[in-house]
């Protein structure tokens, strides 16, 4: 507490030493930084990068309302996310999640305990303005765990000069008897500006189409399809204060997340048919063992400095995650019947993590002619400590810093050039870990202490060109990734698994070679994209099931062990958009929106006990297509600047039969589910009020997801749900 308190105060005070010496002079005139707008629910792509980019709005973000944030943008293109819940997820960009995709928030990277499949992203994602997608590596810029692509997010739009702004959002849903409100105000006067938010949601054990599941060899009665104690509660808030000058900006960002929610109690611990069914059944909004209270603080300063000579960024921030997971006492192994009181610990406290943060960034970009020049550096360092009676990692402390330089090149009007290169350095320490209790007269060491250090090179070519209504793009990269402390330390239950998980102290650096493509044809009519990918890695870091069960310690559980393998991957997504208005036909005052893609992705093992298979979680093929129809009910007029406006949409998506598959993984059918949307906009000079209903999984499809959490035990996808949400700006 007094370590996260401190690194608080320290950047509040940096903060304001800062600000005031750029504040001193009123007579600065204000510079107004450029704003991208983005078309409200569709993606739109920069062009003026060689990546694949595309960047969504805060309209996007909340048509596609999911229960987490990245269940709200799997519908871009190659996207898909791990679901834990109704309220939890994990993003997939193009088959690679987990520690291969950074989470920036507001040019900070999230750092969190997401090395679990079961721990989701601890953000708010109603205080998101936008949200840019970069698929493929980008470990050039963002450093480790970007090998498979980066979620950069932007929040608190800074609000125009001398105006007062404030917004609410209403949404509940049907499936979970959700309720969630979120408020947020906005004030600036001619340099300075604040801004704040507050978001709370409540939600009750959610559904799926089916009155039972099969756990393993056990099957498991649901009570009308509500799986026990995933109920849950969040409550979030954000507030922000910064300066604007003469080519100068400055933010601060505090913001919390606490959230507090029960884990399906049939598929956690030693025993699924060990639990209380007439306790859990008596209400479906109670919360009680096992369950997880997870609390994330960041306090961050950024800070912006141009001119016509050079832009310079800098950002420091801290960030405290602490998770608690708790479930009844269990002895097994030679675990005392009782917890003694020698034990200091909560019995019930099953694992406990607390994790600090420190992290520290600069670039410099400097334009000369047709040569733009960048470079940059970043620190980070964690300390996570652990608590609880089990054991999976040990406490360790992690420091990685990096130092890269690009450029990119004009070459002609239609032509331009990209090319980077970064360098890394880190280093890993793990503490040893001993059981609590004796086993044979000894209390057995469960970890030893490592240290690794590591260093990684990574570089990027690239190449833009435009053609009229054609723009191509290609990307050659090499990106990385450090091994976490859990590949290299972990030896113990994972109880959301049933398995027992071993770690490789000996894992090298995670290395990738990777191609992107892209070609766009835009037109007013009609939009077609292609983006194709390939991919190689020399040593791909996974869970490989062994054979043997751990009796003493993983309660007979199958031992996991992390190994490494080569790895080739391809694939790619097409995009095609059509609009039709009265640009072309009578409409009256109307619109249509069609949008159809499809994605595919393929991986396979090129060594190892697994050569020949492809990767856990791998998403199946998928197309989906899209119609909107919206219309224009009052148009505003000279006299009347009132406007009504309304829409009607459809989705239908199909979802391949999923048969490249990892043991112990089964192969996933595959499915067809439809969604249909309402909405209503009603707008003033100064107010707007909206009203959207979506309606998921329309037929109450029974399917399931094989990117899901729940996909281990034969659970299928969320039965219906209805969403209605409703906002209002100032």
């Amino acid at each position: 507490m007094q370590s996260r308190i401190c690194a608080a105060v320290m950047v509040v005070c940096a903060y304001f030493v800062v600000s005031n010496v750029y504040a001193q002079s009123d007579s600065i005139p204000v510079v107004e930084l450029n704003t991208v707008t983005v078309k409200r629910n569709t993606t739109a792509r920069n062009i003026s990068t060689s990546k694949s980019v595309e960047t969504v709005d805060r309209g996007f973000i909340t048509h596609n309302l999911g229960g987490s944030l990245s269940e709200s943008l799997e519908n871009i293109p190659g996207l898909s996310s791990i679901n834990i819940g109704s309220g939890q997820g994990k993003p997939v960009i193009r088959g690679l999640g987990f520690n291969r995709v950074a989470v920036v928030e507001d040019n900070i990277k999230h750092q969190a305990q997401q090395w679990g499949s079961d721990h989701g992203l601890e953000i708010d994602q109603y205080s998101l303005e936008r949200a840019e997608i970069i698929k493929g590596a980008a470990s050039l810029e963002y450093g480790s765990d970007a090998i498979g692509g980066v979620i950069n997010l932007s929040s608190s739009r800074i609000p125009q000069p001398h105006s007062l702004t404030a917004d609410a959002q209403a949404t509940t849903k049907s499936n979970n008897q959700f309720f969630g409100v979120s408020a947020g105000v906005g004030l600036r006067g001619e340099n300075w500006f604040t801004t704040s938010r507050f978001t709370a949601q409540d939600y009750a054990d959610f559904c799926v189409p089916k009155n039972f599941v099969n756990i393993y060899s056990y099957r498991i009665s649901l009570n009308h399809g509500r799986l026990r104690n995933t109920a849950g509660k969040e409550y979030d808030g954000h507030f922000t204060i910064g300066y604007i000058g003469n080519g100068f900006k400055s933010r601060l960002i505090i913001s919390n997340v606490n959230s507090f929610g029960g884990f399906f109690a049939n598929a956690h611990g030693l025993e699924p048919r060990n639990v209380d069914t007439k306790v859990h059944d008596r209400s479906i909004r109670d919360i009680l063992q096992p369950s997880q209270s997870v609390n994330h603080f960041k306090t961050a300063l950024n800070v912006e400095r141009w001119t016509s000579q050079y832009t310079l960024t800098a950002d420091i921030a801290y960030q405290n995650n602490h998770r608690l997971e708790r479930s009844p006492y269990v002895s097994h192994g030679y675990m005392p019947l009782t917890c003694p009181e020698t034990y200091n610990g909560d019995p019930d406290t099953e694992y406990l993590y607390n994790k600090d943060v420190y992290t520290a960034s600069a670039k410099l970009t400097i334009p000369h002619g047709r040569l733009n020049l960048k470079t940059g550096s970043t620190f980070e360092l964690q300390d996570n400590q652990i608590g609880g009676r089990g054991f999976i990692i040990p406490s360790f402390t992690s420091i990685q810093s990096g130092l890269f330089v690009g450029a990119d090149y004009q070459l002609t009007p239609t032509y331009k050039l990209e090319a980077g290169v970064r360098y890394d350095l880190g280093v890993i320490h793990t503490d040893p870990y001993s059981d609590w209790f004796k086993s044979e007269d000894e209390y057995v060491q469960r970890a030893q202490a490592i240290d690794r250090k590591f260093n990684d090179l990574s570089w990027s070519l690239g190449a833009t060109a435009h053609s009229g209504k054609l723009t191509a793009k290609v990307n050659f990269g090499k990106s990385f990734r450090i091994p976490t402390a859990q590949e290299l330390a972990c030896n113990g239950v994972n109880y959301h698994h049933f398995s027992y998980e071993k770690g490789d102290p000996n894992l090298h650096s995670e290395s990738a070679y990777q191609a992107d493509c892209e070609l766009t044809y835009g037109g007013r009519l009609f939009t077609i994209i292609l983006s194709p990918y390939a991919g190689y890695f020399t040593n791909y870091i996974f869970l490989d099931p062994s054979p043997s069960f751990d009796r003493l310690y993983g309660c007979g559980n199958q031992i996991y062990n992390y190994k490494e393998c080569e790895v080739g991957r391809y694939g790619g997504e097409i995009l095609m958009k059509f609009t039709v208005d009265n640009r072309y036909v009578p409409m009256h005052n109307g619109k249509i929106d069609i949008e159809a893609g499809a994605e595919y992705t393929q991986a396979k093992q090129k060594s190892g006990s697994k050569k020949g298979y492809g990767l856990p979680f791998a998403p199946p093929p998928s197309a989906k297509v899209e119609g909107t129809y919206s219309m224009l009910i009052k148009k505003p007029t000279q006299q009347n600047r009132n406007s009504t406006a309304a829409s009607l949409g459809a989705m239908v998506k199909t979802v391949a039969q999923q048969n490249h598959i990892v043991p112990p993984e089964s192969p996933t059918k595959g499915y067809t589910t439809v969604e249909v949307s309402a909405g209503f906009e009603f707008k003033t000079p100064k107010h707007s009020l909206n009203l959207t209903l979506r309606i998921k999984n329309l037929l109450n499809t029974e399917y399931y997801e094989h990117t899901s959490f729940y996909r281990l035990i034969n659970l299928p996808a969320q039965g219906r749900n209805i969403i209605i949400n409703l906002s209002y700006k100032l």
